[in-house]
């Protein structure tokens, strides 16, 4: 079905914004996600990045997770000051309305989000990457529309995934005489709470599968907040049910994972996750100086003493720091590395295989990345005593919420593949979509690392 679906896609009107499922212009209906209360369009300066209002957002959020966590207030008000900031738009082109950001600048920024809030970073993986996808990828007139839609402050929600106990894709997309039907239940749906539009793989007639962005502004998508994981908690990775909604023919797109797009969106899907983990690590560290700062009893000595001045702590504060450092090194050269790439698919310079390279990149850095931070969250209880395991302190949620964004794909998994590919057993990682090239390797023989572009 899937040439059906782009033939209708060809035969429907212009991808020029007038399909709305709900019937009203996309244009003008704007972002679901934006709380009305704080949303002010007047303070809203188009042209320019506010590094002030972005600082003071980042203190604000910073300062009041840990009582949305307790209280499970959704922030959906802090949401909407990022989007009405514009850091849903820092990768669109200035011409188009945006910023026009780098790869390297946009993961600085949401490194230092997760920082302050790691749910709101997590919010963005697949509000950045469908963008990113529909930039390069996209027709012109597709792509301008998701490019306006952006500066409109339109959010993006991501729901691929299903319980099952396979991988079969249960979510369908039908045909109910001229109109495209999606009916199915997605679980793991970060954002698609606060989104606008949501992009997901479902299943056609003829059994193939598709990545469909459908509008939530319709009575056919429910989402629930009902994630039960110990982290992560307000991201809304929970149930979207689809009852019938409707589906424009031009958001229908093909999901080959041995493409250039299959790799651009696998590895910076994960490439988020890293990000987010990393800025878990930094906020770790912060809150553990200010704790080790504030104290002066120390274990097993008689008496008031500085405990910033026990070796030991120093030890354990330089450790983390150091982790928490290598991880925010690692996203960012792995970022300047993808902005390489792309620039040079933009020239007609780089081929699939350089995509599929800068997506083992984000492999490789993934267990490294969450190693570091999963042994400094743990670590920095040693600074403190039986008091730092206190709920008032809120320790506990740096290691959970790490270890929750660790768990989207595990990172053994990942190293086996990396360790398949050095090995030169290439059919092993099809799995992963990382299928062999056109002449690999013989499986028995490991890849020359000294070749000429070899990595090393």
């Amino acid at each position: 079905m899937t040439e059906t679906l782009h033939e209708a896609a060809s035969a429907a009107r212009p991808v020029d914004g007038s399909f709305d499922a709900s019937g009203n212009d996309a244009a003008a209906r704007g972002s679901a996600s934006r709380d009305v209360t704080d949303w002010d369009a007047t303070d809203w300066d188009a042209t320019a990045w506010n590094a002030a209002a972005w600082d003071a957002l980042l203190t604000e959020a910073a300062r009041q997770v840990r009582q949305r966590e307790t209280d499970h207030v959704l922030p959906r008000a802090l949401l909407a000051r990022l989007l009405q900031l514009g850091f849903g738009r820092v990768r669109v082109p200035a011409a188009h309305g945006g910023f026009g950001w780098s790869l390297r600048e946009t993961f600085e920024h949401l490194t230092d989000l997760a920082a302050a809030d790691s749910h709101l970073a997590h919010l963005f993986r697949g509000h950045f990457v469908l963008l990113e996808e529909v930039a390069l990828f996209a027709e012109p007139a597709e792509r301008d529309l998701w490019f306006a839609r952006a500066v409109a402050g339109d959010f993006i929600g991501n729901a691929q995934s299903e319980k099952s106990e396979t991988l079969d894709i249960a979510t369908t997309l039908t045909r109910e005489g001229d109109r495209l039907v999606l009916s199915g239940t997605k679980y793991y749906t970060t954002g698609s709470i606060y989104a606008d539009w949501i992009d997901l793989l479902a299943t056609t007639e003829d059994g193939d599968v598709v990545l469909v962005t459908v509008s939530t502004d319709q009575p056919g998508v429910v989402c629930e907040d009902d994630w039960d994981g110990f982290g992560q908690q307000l991201t809304g990775t929970g149930t979207t049910r689809f009852i019938g909604a409707l589906v424009d023919p031009a958001h229908v797109r093909g999901t080959d994972r041995s493409t250039v797009e299959g790799q651009l969106r696998q590895g910076l899907f994960q490439l988020v996750l890293l990000a987010v983990i990393a800025g878990i690590g930094q906020a770790a560290v912060s809150e553990s100086v200010t704790y080790v700062q504030g104290r002066r009893r120390l274990f097993g000595r008689l008496g008031a003493t500085e405990v910033r001045e026990d070796p030991l702590v120093q030890d354990t504060i330089g450790s983390a720091s150091s982790g928490a450092f290598a991880a925010r090194t690692l996203v960012l050269a792995v970022a300047d590395r993808w902005d390489q790439i792309i620039e040079g698919h933009r020239r007609g310079a780089a081929s699939e295989a350089d995509f599929r390279q800068a997506k083992r990149d984000v492999y490789r850095i993934q267990g490294e990345i969450v190693d570091r931070v999963l042994t400094l969250t743990t670590d920095l209880f040693e600074v403190g005593g039986a008091s730092q395991v206190s709920t008032r302190h809120g320790f506990d949620r740096f290691w959970r919420h790490a270890r929750t964004v660790a768990s989207h794909n595990p990172m053994k998994q990942r190293r086996r593949l990396i360790g398949a590919y050095e090995l030169g057993v290439e059919e092993s990682a099809e799995q992963f979509g990382d299928v062999a090239p056109t002449t690999p390797a013989p499986s028995a023989t490991p890849r020359d690392l000294t070749a000429p572009g070899a990595h090393r």
